[in-house]
């Protein structure tokens, strides 16, 4: 099984009764004892487009609520509006009673979608400023060994060689950014593969300070533009203020005929901030 089959096996999801659905969780997409935030909102984003009418969800918000363990979740749909051109709905992953993360999303059809096209956004400099054969293959194993995540181990991710803060003895003068090359092999993205890599990177912080513990996601937003045409993407995350500890990271995902096929912002907090970056 390739890496793309792969990976769509892991967010099938079981109808347990109408718009309630079941899934074990699968440890490749894990980070640490947990589900990586990127695969929780894959989970989400298949369940409610196998409930809504409309085969694509263009904009999707998840709230990260509580810790999800290695067990069964019950994921649940609830269907707030149908029209001709989208329809919306509300996802909520149940553990032990408690509601952990919860998907509002729109959906709609990319195939019947007329209108004008203009103001795009082209690859960003840095994807010219650097050969592709200097990108370096994230692996954290140099800080400590099986230190990589799993979830990232599940897909070739090369990191642009300023951006691979674990190669560095110093930080200096680095900025809060992390520029790469992504593919499964097996075939080109969809969907729900961009709304994993929308959170795939590690956070762009510690491209400036290093290393700074756990530093969970508390909302990502992806917006999904059009179906990307190559299996390699390119993807550039950044961020440029951090308050009480509290920073949101930017990203835009683009094929390699460069079409910009999604975004994301995310509002991440730095654990005990004060502490580390203070120094």
């Amino acid at each position: 099984m390739n890496q793309f089959e792969q990976f769509n096996k892991a967010i099938q999801v079981s109808e347990v009764t109408k718009n309630h659905y079941t899934l074990k969780p699968n440890t490749n997409y894990f980070v640490g004892n947990t589900p990586h935030g990127g695969y929780l909102m894959a989970i989400m984003h298949k369940t409610l487009v196998t409930v809504l009418p409309h085969s694509t969800a263009i904009s999707s918000s998840v709230q990260y609520l509580d810790r999800i363990d290695d067990a069964d979740i019950s994921i649940e749909v609830e269907i707030l509006r149908i029209s001709k051109g989208t329809s919306s709905g509300i996802v909520k992953i149940i553990q032990d009673n408690r509601i952990c993360v919860t998907l509002s999303g729109t959906c709609s059809d990319f195939e019947h979608m007329k209108g004008f096209d203009g103001i795009s956004t082209p690859f960003p400099e840095i994807f010219h400023e650097c050969d592709r054969n200097k990108y370096v293959k994230m692996n954290y194993d140099k800080i400590s060994k099986g230190f990589t995540p799993s979830f990232i181990q599940q897909l070739n991710c090369e990191i642009h060689p300023d951006h691979a803060w674990w190669e560095r003895a110093s930080h200096e003068n680095a900025e809060a950014r992390c520029s790469a090359f992504l593919e499964m092999s097996g075939g080109i993205p969809d969907q729900f593969a961009l709304s994993f890599y929308s959170d795939i990177l590690p956070p762009v912080v510690c491209n400036k300070y290093g290393a700074l513990g756990w530093i969970p996601t508390l909302t990502l937003t992806t917006h999904i533009r059009q179906m990307p045409t190559t299996n390699e993407l390119f993807v550039d995350f950044q961020a440029s203020d951090i308050n009480k500890g509290y920073f949101e990271q930017d990203c835009n995902i683009w094929d390699l005929n460069e079409n910009l096929v999604a975004s994301s912002r995310q509002l991440t907090r730095i654990l005990k901030s004060e502490e580390k970056l203070s120094k």
